[in-house]
């Protein structure tokens, strides 16, 4: 059972295909089209166009928004989804719930808090059972300080999917990404307690990571490799176990082995970490090359940071110092590497 971390900081494109009701629908079905193929310019122009075109408004609104959201134009993909529902019928239909959810993530990302409660808020009234709105709407109450409200919303989710046991792993990832560990660390205590001998050797595995019980975390996971999964996520978790257990090398070999096969930006990036560790910092650096290849990737603020570190190692400041000016461009808010920069500024 993967994880879905549905947390309103990690939704990724639900119901991104879609097709008009209308038989005028030319441009909406192709920017679909092109947003399956994450051709973002493409379809964003095919959105606009069947805009000014008055196709089914609904859906080139929501299309419009899910390209801006793509291209973390969070504030412009708001006023489309609000203009998505503004032209949907006054009987909410499954596409309105998708626009909320999409909304809801996008008042999160500017902070909007409690607006973004209000999404969940309105989804909840008309789908009471809806666990992933609980989810979402216990995320904002996170950020919004009110941790007992968060939780009685996590528990409610937990009480309508008893036996998604990968739930408390996401809610242990929220609470302690807030600050609120502890609370995080009783959800996983319970999940062993109460379902160890139904769950599969991942999640117990996963949870054990979680717990920092690499050792037994370690044993789950390779019973799960030795079943046949050789998944992404397995494999890095594993690699973590291994490097927590100083048997770095190892961890190398499990990322190396991977990439060969099935390149990854993640594991690119992990496998950066680890060389970097032994101090083979050439190594670092071309992994973190190969891993910046992957112009999408969530991972990709972690590689560049890791790339101006990798050349401070090596001792070329100059070089160090003019990336870490060019991430600043990007993330202006990243503390530690304005530090960074000033400290380089000063060699």
């Amino acid at each position: 059972m993967k994880h879905r971390l549905v947390c309103a900081l990690t939704l990724c494109a639900i119901f991104l295909t879609g097709c008009a009701d209308k038989d005028n629908s030319q441009n909406i079905d192709a920017g679909y089209e092109q947003l399956n193929n994450m051709d973002i310019s493409s379809a964003e122009t095919s959105f606009n166009a069947a805009i000014d075109a008055k196709e089914d408004l609904t859906m080139a609104y929501r299309g419009l928004g899910i390209c801006l959201m793509n291209q973390n134009d969070y504030e412009a993909a708001a006023d489309a989804f609000v203009n998505a529902l503004h032209e949907s019928g006054s009987t909410p239909s499954d596409i309105d719930f998708d626009i909320n959810y999409y909304l809801g993530v996008c008042y999160h990302k500017l902070s909007r808090y409690e607006e973004a409660k209000e999404r969940y808020d309105a989804i909840l009234v008309l789908r009471p059972k809806e666990s992933d709105a609980y989810i979402h709407r216990g995320t904002e109450y996170l950020y919004m300080q009110d941790i007992d409200s968060a939780c009685a919303d996590f528990d409610a989710a937990l009480e309508l999917d008893k036996k998604n046991y990968s739930l408390y792993i996401d809610i242990y990832a929220l609470l302690k990404e807030a600050g609120y560990q502890t609370n995080g660390v009783e959800y996983l205590n319970k999940a062993l307690s109460e379902y160890d001998k139904y769950m599969s050797s991942f999640d117990k595995g996963y949870i054990n990571y979680c717990l920092g019980n690499y050792p037994t975390a370690k044993k789950y996971l390779e019973d799960a490799r030795s079943a046949g999964d050789k998944s992404t996520e397995l494999l890095l978790l594993l690699g973590h176990c291994y490097e927590e257990l100083n048997e770095t090398s190892y961890a190398i070999n499990i990322y190396q082995n991977h990439v060969e096969k099935e390149p990854d930006a993640g594991v690119y990036n992990q496998l950066a970490v680890a060389l970097m560790k032994e101090g083979r910092y050439d190594e670092a650096l071309d992994a973190v090359v190969n891993g910046l290849e992957f112009d999408n990737s969530e991972c990709r603020q972690e590689l560049l940071f890791n790339r101006v570190v990798i050349y401070e190692y090596l001792g070329e400041y100059s070089k160090a110092k003019d990336l870490s000016a060019q991430y600043l461009v990007d993330y202006p808010s990243d503390e530690t590497m304005t530090r960074e920069y000033l400290f380089l500024s000063t060699r």
